[in-house]
């Protein structure tokens, strides 16, 4: 003879497992939610450098020019107080004094998914390093931008194009 709880008893705790399962999906689901949202909605910036050849709409080409590219990848929006080079092993930073008409004015606020281009003259840039830091070669340089919080964000790899 067979117990006739042992049936109800089996769906019971299928149901219970069922539940248990799809509550553990539910909890990895919005554990990932919250690191992905909580990444996105900090100041995220990326720095890049290039050389560039600006070409104004009327007048005269100004010649190659270092291009430092600020962008936004965050969800927030984050201002741009300065940029420069820094330099190796601290010994400190060539800061851009005199601005490029190329360049956009700072302060400037960045709005999420949004880049600036900031110029500096190829031969100034050269002049400076040959001033301040005659023993360093280009590529040991790093470009980087002041936020409005204070932080310092670098570009991901060492090297100006002068």
């Amino acid at each position: 003879m067979s117990d006739p709880f042992a049936l109800p008893a089996f769906i019971v705790a299928l149901v219970g497992l069922i539940i248990a399962v799809v509550g553990a999906l539910t909890g990895i689901a919005s554990l990932w939610w919250q690191i992905v949202t909580r990444r996105r909605g900090a100041h995220n910036v990326r720095v890049s450098v290039s050389a560039s050849l600006p070409v104004p709409p009327f007048g005269e080409v100004p010649g190659w020019q270092m291009c430092v590219s600020p962008a936004n990848i965050g969800a927030a929006p984050v201002s741009i107080t300065g940029w420069g080079l820094e330099m190796p092993k601290k010994r400190g930073s060539l800061v851009q004094t005199k601005f490029s008409p190329f360049s956009q004015a700072l302060p400037h606020v960045l709005q999420p998914g949004t880049s600036i281009s900031l110029f500096w003259p190829q031969d100034e840039v050269r002049l400076a390093i040959a001033t301040h830091a005659p023993d360093l070669k280009a590529s040991e340089l790093r470009a980087f931008v002041h936020l409005g919080t204070g932080e310092k964000v670098y570009a991901k790899k060492p090297g100006v194009p002068v």
